[in-house]
Formats: structure tokens, C-alpha cells, sequence
């Protein structure tokens, strides 16, 4: 589907090799950039207070961006990290978009994809209102239980808002 358009010659792809820790944005800055992840994991993560919060992850196929900033063209929140080396193709927004709009299909599975990161974002709201923490982890892994085998246990922890005891205690019942 989307991820064969993705992978294609017509867009000015830039391969980046991203070692662990690396940043890819910063808060205040406005992202101008698409990525489509090759191999490794991202998260996309802000400081409250000192305090920091996952609030995203991106892992092989998965496209990545600071949401909010690519569609509102102003500065963002997110710090956008690299959680293992990582393997990423970056392309302009202007770049992409240009592809995406070239073709009725290409910007129907665009719609497509959008509407499921959406849809993500609402699930992993209703993730955080529950207060059991068990309840949360088996919702997060019946929705994607890939995450356990590309992102390292105590990221998935600070996303689920749990320690990373708790959370092993939890896989292990």
C-alpha cells in the first residue's frame, strides 16, 4: 500500500544514518521534513515541567514527522530521537507533498495513512485515562504489538506512564 509509494524513486529521498540518542528536531523549530523509517526506532517526546512525555514512536515502515508543526508550518514541541540507530529517508515537505498531490491514488492512501495516525492518537488518549495500568499495556499491546519487538521496554514504560518494574510485572502475569 502506502509504504511501496513511499519507497519510490520520484521522491528526492535522503538516506540518514541516525545513531542512538541523536536528535532529529528540537522544540521551537518548525519541521520541514518527512521521514519514512527504514530500520531502527524514533520517539517523538516533549518536557513538561521537567518532566518528560512520550507521546509517539516510529519504527521500520512506520513514517514519522513532528505532527504537529509539519501541518501547521509554525514551531513545534517535540524533541523527534533516536531510540536505536536508525536508517531514515527525509524528504522536503514541499518535496513530498508534490509526489503525495501528483496522483488521485497516491493522495486517496495519503488520506489513508493520515486517518490512521489519527486514529492513533485518539487511542492512545483513551490509552492514558485509564487508570489500571495493566489495562493500558494490553491495549497498547493488542493495537501494536510490534512496538515490543522494535522499541526498548522502558520507553514503552515512560509512554504508558508506568515504571518499567511495573510494566515487566505486568508482561510477566
Amino acid at each position: 500500500m502506502i509504504n511501496k509509494a513511499l519507497e519510490s524513486p520520484e521522491i528526492n529521498w535522503k538516506e540518514s544514518h541516525i545513531k542512538r540518542g541523536e536528535l532529529l528536531s528540537r522544540p521551537n523549530e518548525v519541521e520541514k521534513y518527512f521521514y519514512y523509517i527504514k530500520s531502527g526506532a524514533l520517539r517523538a517526546y516533549t518536557i513538561v515541567e521537567d518532566q518528560e512525555f512520550t507521546v509517539r514512536f516510529g519504527y521500520k515502515g512506520s513514517i514519522f514527522t513532528s505532527l504537529s508543526s509539519y501541518f501547521s508550518g509554525e514551531p513545534g514541541e517535540m524533541y523527534l530521537e533516536a531510540i536505536r540507530a536508525s536508517t531514515v529517508l527525509r524528504a522536503s515537505k514541499i518535496e513530498f507533498e508534490k509526489y503525495i498531490t501528483s496522483n488521485k491514488d497516491r493522495l486517496i492512501e495519503y488520506k489513508q495513512l493520515l486517518e490512521q495516525l489519527v486514529i492513533g492518537c485518539i487511542e492512545r488518549e483513551n490509552d492514558l485515562m485509564h487508570n489500571d495500568p495493566k489495562v493500558r499495556l494490553e491495549r497498547v499491546r493488542k493495537r501494536s504489538p510490534q512496538l515490543f519487538q522494535e522499541v526498548p521496554h522502558k520507553y514503552i514504560a515512560a509512554y504508558l506512564r508506568m515504571t518499567a518494574e511495573t510494566m515487566s510485572r505486568l508482561m510477566n502475569t
